[in-house]
């Protein structure tokens, strides 16, 4: 059926048509930091961030003194001094007075709006620093310091492939770069050594377990898990192709997808409460001034990793995809 003659349709005012852009933007990337929001923190000083960790005698079930014996004064090992250093995150945003000046959708100021981009930047950026195997480096003129992450702190509950190793360290800053080894899969096996090995270190097995993707679809076949139901204060970890916790032989941890895990063959056990981000400088925004007929800010925070035990904590290497 054909429209009556001469009757306009919508293709015959294209012209005078206004546009229909909503009023909103949608950020489509993810940016929750759980490792980073999950850490409290503390204050550095200094550049080279320094802390003491200590160590118990081994108990002694034999430890029986003779009645009226002279006292002897036990000996004892000095704590040891470690650190880390601090590293300055930072994104330049710059717009011209144009861009400021003319009517947007979405955001009123693109000046205010590409800051509170590159805040969720900073604190992504944070959260891959955690995560990543990065040495400590001190820096120099012409050379930016960073900050270790977890994959070389964590040294006494790591498990690697073959010829993959962590470096330990009892003194500085973790300088050495961790040893690759043979990729294999992650098991339940190795979950399972993982946490026992927290265990008889620390007492107990770490509350998060940060992996990727991948590795959860893993994680949540587990035989062990299949046959467990626990009430968390929030969901219950019951199985339906996927899982949330693990109740291990050592304590509940938490399963966390991560989606910056998803390019890493690591596993980590984390337990935040042995962490602190120590803030040389929080984060900031300064006014770099205007440049022509343009208005540019920085933003930045300037911190460092402290891992005031690395014994509570596991990391599991060398993991196939």
């Amino acid at each position: 059926m054909a429209k009556p003659t001469n009757t306009q349709d919508r293709y015959d005012i294209t012209l005078g048509v206004r546009e229909d852009l909503t009023d909103f933007i949608t950020n489509v990337d993810p940016e929750e930091t759980p490792v980073f929001s999950s850490i409290r923190k503390a204050t550095a000083g200094q550049t080279f961030h320094e802390y003491q960790r200590d160590i118990l005698g081994t108990a002694n079930a034999d430890n029986a003194a003779i009645d009226g014996d002279n006292a002897v004064t036990a000996a004892r090992t000095a704590p040891t001094r470690v650190g880390n250093y601090c590293q300055i995150f930072t994104k330049t945003v710059g717009v011209t007075g144009r861009a400021e000046a003319v009517n947007k959708a979405g955001r009123k100021s693109q000046l205010a709006y590409n800051k509170s981009l590159a805040m969720l930047e900073l604190k992504r950026d944070g959260e891959a620093s955690l995560l990543s195997n990065n040495v400590a480096a001190a820096g120099s003129t012409g050379v930016a310091s960073k900050s270790a992450g977890l994959g070389t702190h964590i040294f006494t509950n790591a498990l690697h492939g073959v010829g993959g190793a962590t470096a330990a360290h009892t003194s500085g800053a973790p300088t050495t770069a961790v040893t690759p080894g043979t990729n294999r899969a992650f098991t339940e096996a190795l979950l399972k050594t993982a946490a026992a090995g927290c265990f008889n270190a620390a007492g107990k097995a770490p509350p998060m377990v940060v992996m990727s993707a991948s590795h959860k679809q893993t994680a949540s076949a587990f035989a062990g898990i299949s046959a467990q139901r626990t009430e968390t204060g929030r969901k219950a970890a019951t199985v339906i192709g996927a899982a949330d916790y693990y109740l291990s032989d050592f304590g509940l941890m938490a399963f966390v997808p991560h989606y910056i895990m998803n390019t890493r063959t690591d596993v980590f056990g984390i337990d935040p409460e042995c962490l602190r981000i120590a803030y040389l400088r929080g984060f900031q925004s300064k006014k770099l001034g205007l440049v022509g007929d343009s208005d540019q800010e920085q933003i930045l925070a300037d911190w460092t990793l402290e891992v005031r035990s690395e014994k509570n904590m596991f990391k599991i290497a060398n993991l196939t995809a």
